[in-house]
């Protein structure tokens, strides 16, 4: 527990600037739903402090590691840090060490049950408990993989990445949602990619885990980008040549279209943060790559997904983005397949059932074409 507090107080240290996260700003409220029903059932202790009872480890404020825990952090009511610490976070613009969500404020008092079953990532944790207890892995996957070696060897390779162990195990001791607090708060790129797959929709589908691991992608790759830009200094200007796309930008863009995404999965979404992730993804894919470019297609595709307009509206727009598609990236691009069956969709609830029709038959010709009448998307 003293490494998790020390790693957590690394992660929030007000006097190394250059260790601050990037304040984003705007964190979407993809978990809110599923709190506000666990807080409902939960009883609050009141801010009077000696009521409490007597104060152990967990109690102590995870930055300062001296104050006992005394507030609730705004909007996502977790309780972390003392009154000082509370103030300084806001002060700095700094997130929530738990859920990465920006704060807006915090209020006197304490709420107990912040973490793992208790409402915050309740799927990620039961599987992973799974996976954790001794042969736990090839338990969990006999059903799902009956003899293919392949997979099993590749998400096995995936979840070992983590170092993630039961509690009763040999190296344990700290609690799962300890292991993974570790590990949202860290800097290992390495470990956050390979939570990031685990709780996907194609794995664990844990949406809230999913938006906090991927906040915290977005805000390493910033940093990152931060660190850069200050070593490097502005350098002279030269005579105007052909601009080539910064990887380390692509890659911020690239992650915080993965944010938007994993922000609207799932119910309760606040689609007004979904659309500034995607929106600012979109703008900046244009800018590195290109008006044209596979990337930048693809999220001007998701931006009129979740934009807010009419049904006709968005399947003359999908319609637009598709011409745009086969011009720039062909018929056969995986890209352009997928915009087809969103198109499909809409005209599906449209209720344009003929024009639906010639749609995802040309959407699943070219899927078979191009990944095999086996392949799960031909499905």
């Amino acid at each position: 527990m003293t490494t998790l507090l020390a790693s957590l107080r690394d992660d929030c240290d007000i006097s190394t600037p250059d260790t601050q996260s990037p304040g984003s700003g705007g964190h979407n409220k993809i978990v809110k739903e599923v709190e506000d029903r666990v807080i409902a059932s939960i009883k609050e202790l009141e801010s009077d402090l000696p009521e409490m009872g007597k104060m152990g480890e967990e109690d102590k404020c995870i930055i300062c590691l001296d104050n006992t825990v005394s507030t609730k952090l705004k909007p996502c009511q977790h309780s972390v840090c003392c009154k000082p610490c509370a103030e300084e976070l806001l002060r700095r613009g700094q997130p929530c060490p738990l859920c990465r969500k920006q704060i807006s404020g915090w209020e006197v008092g304490k709420f107990i049950g912040s973490l793992g079953a208790h409402g915050l990532w309740p799927t990620s944790l039961k599987n992973l408990m799974q996976l954790a207890s001794g042969e736990g892995f090839n338990e969990y996957f006999q059903d799902l993989f009956v003899g293919n070696e392949a997979p099993y060897v590749r998400w096995k390779e995936v979840f070992d990445v983590l170092e993630i162990v039961g509690v009763g195990e040999e190296g344990g001791g700290e609690s799962l949602e300890q292991q993974v607090l570790k590990i949202t708060g860290s800097e290992d790129m390495e470990k956050l990619r390979a939570l990031e797959k685990l709780c996907s929709p194609e794995f664990f589908d844990d949406v809230s885990l999913l938006v906090v691991v991927s906040r915290r992608v977005l805000e390493v790759l910033e940093l990152a980008m931060k660190k850069k830009e200050k070593v490097q200094g502005k350098k002279k200007k030269k005579k105007k040549k052909k601009k080539k796309a910064d990887p380390g930008k692509v890659e911020v863009l690239d992650a915080c279209l993965a944010l938007g995404r994993a922000c609207s999965f799932g119910v309760g979404a606040d689609f007004d943060d979904v659309i500034r992730y995607v929106k600012r993804a979109k703008e900046g894919y244009e800018e590195q790559l290109g008006a044209d470019s596979e990337k930048t297609l693809e999220a001007t595709k998701c931006l009129i997904c979740v934009t807010r307009m009419s049904d006709e509206d968005r399947i003359d727009k999908l319609k637009a983005v598709v011409d745009r598609m086969v011009g720039a990236l062909g018929e056969e691009s995986i890209v352009t397949l997928d915009t087809l069956n969103e198109l499909g969709i809409e005209l599906k609830i449209n209720e344009e059932y003929e024009e639906a029709r010639k749609v995802f038959e040309r959407c699943l010709a070219g899927r078979e074409k191009v990944l095999g009448e086996d392949h799960r998307r031909h499905a």
